[in-house]
């Protein structure tokens, strides 16, 4: 791995939100930056895209799913985007 000094521009609002997670994680905040950065960067395989589609068919198949528009509600999308509704 390699140490790379950079100086970022955050809002408050930014570095609260990372500070906060640095002390949940009990790591530095180096360390929080360095883990949203390769997360945000970390795309999925094919291989991993191909198998959470061949799980998600079974699931649907099984009927393990639920109603787009019950979940949209729940999360309160429904309310706010009509053409959920």
């Amino acid at each position: 791995m390699t140490t790379l000094d950079v100086k970022l521009k955050v809002s408050d609002e930014m570095l609260e939100y990372l500070q906060r997670e640095a002390g949940n994680r009990r790591i530095s905040l180096d360390a929080v930056v360095s883990a949203v950065l390769e997360d945000y960067f970390d795309d999925p395989t094919e291989e991993e895209i191909l198998a959470s589609l061949k799980r998600s068919m079974e699931q649907v198949l099984a009927g393990e799913f639920r109603p787009a528009h019950d979940v949209l509600d729940e999360i309160q999308v429904g309310k706010h985007c009509t053409a959920y509704q």
